[in-house]
């Protein structure tokens, strides 16, 4: 045995007990409803760093397949995605040629791996703030990380309104983007839960202007939504455990002075709203580190209701913001059919997939897996 031969066998045996423990934690890797008559929303972190890369774009490929396949195993009936699809909306050089490559295969990665999901699911999306531009890079520089310069976005191309037959009867409205079109930007969404329970979902842009909000307030004040379970899914809402889970303020992107932050999402919208009982975000990430990429807080309504605030966005774990993407996690939301409990389960159909990762296929800390009751 050679001296390399030595030091792998030797770092091998020191990693065997804690690799062990891992695999003992999570042998239980098959996707198994908490409760017989449980129904489970997906919901899927910020894919820009898989569509970013041609060698991460497989990990999503991955996990929209797993979804689809997983249908009736988890009785899957919803899946939000919390924006930014992309890493960036319209890379340019001043010639306009290499970046709009760049710019079209991103989109057209991501749209790829949603079509899993068309006629199956009545997905939701919304709007990132990487999902506006479009960036203008000097000669020769070819990537940048810059967004929302502007309100211009390709989303409306590659996700139009009549792209999925699964939103028939689910769709119920959209409203103008900022330049008055009618895209799923701005959509509401309404489904009957297995139990019965009706819900009505609102999908926000980045930090939505002020004629959004008011759009939306309108939307969830409506007599025939009054006993709805009221869900907001916008891009940037709230920090993660590592901040406090605080709502976000003021950001420094172009687009955001005719926007709204979270903070104002929660006081415009949210909270004087006695039906909107869950708000689902992404944007904050930190590398490598779940509390800085998933947060959960409840704050009571108006009405004293509480309303439940989730951030889910893992996007920097697996290598961190150079990384695979994220590592291919999932947030599970399982619903009991009477919609007064919540089992939140986190997911890896990437490591799930390899018997030599499958013992670390669920984050079981008190963070990433716990109950919460529904008031």
């Amino acid at each position: 045995m050679n001296r390399f031969s030595a030091a792998v066998f030797l770092a091998l045996l020191l990693l065997a007990p804690a690799f062990a423990l891992r695999a003992q934690e999570g042998a239980d890797t098959a996707p198994a409803l908490v409760e017989p008559d449980g129904w489970t929303m997906v919901v899927i972190p910020d894919p820009q760093a898989y569509s970013r890369y041609s060698r991460n774009q497989g990990i999503f490929d991955l996990m929209t397949a797993w979804i689809a396949e997983n249908r009736d195993t988890l009785h899957i009936e919803q899946v939000v995605c919390v924006g930014d699809l992309v890493e960036s909306n319209g890379l340019q050089e001043p010639d306009g040629k290499f970046a709009n490559q760049i710019w079209s295969q991103m989109w057209g990665s991501v749209s790829r791996a949603f079509q899993r999901l068309d006629g199956v699911y009545p997905y939701i999306l919304c709007t990132g703030n990487h999902d506006y531009g479009p960036d203008i890079y000097p000669e020769g520089v070819h990537y940048g990380v810059r967004s929302s310069e502007t309100r211009d976005t390709h989303f409306g191309e590659f996700f139009p309104i009549g792209r999925n037959p699964a939103l028939k009867g689910v769709l119920v409205e959209t409203a103008p983007n900022a330049f008055g079109v009618h895209t799923l930007e701005n959509a509401a969404y309404e489904w009957t839960a297995p139990g019965g329970k009706k819900i009505l979902a609102a999908a926000l842009e980045f930090v939505p202007r002020d004629e959004v909000i008011a759009w939306a307030k309108d939307l969830f004040a409506r007599p025939e939504y009054r006993d709805h379970f009221g869900i907001v899914v916008t891009h940037s809402y709230m920090l993660g455990y590592n901040k406090d889970v605080r709502r976000t303020k003021q950001e420094g992107y172009a687009i955001c002075a005719d926007g709204n932050s979270g903070q104002d999402v929660w006081e415009k919208l949210v909270k004087p709203a006695g039906n909107i009982r869950m708000v689902i975000c992404g944007h904050i990430a930190a590398a490598d580190d779940m509390d800085g990429s998933t947060g959960f807080r409840a704050d009571p309504n108006d009405a004293g209701k509480p309303v439940y605030q989730i951030l889910f966005n893992t996007q920097a774990m697996g290598g961190g913001w150079e990384g695979n993407g994220g590592d291919g996690w999932l947030q599970l939301l399982e619903f009991n059919p009477e919609m007064t409990r919540v089992h939140v389960r986190t997911f890896s159909p990437l490591k799930a997939i390899s018997p030599a990762s499958r013992g670390q296929a669920w984050y079981r800390d008190a963070r990433r897996q716990f109950d919460f009751e529904i008031e």
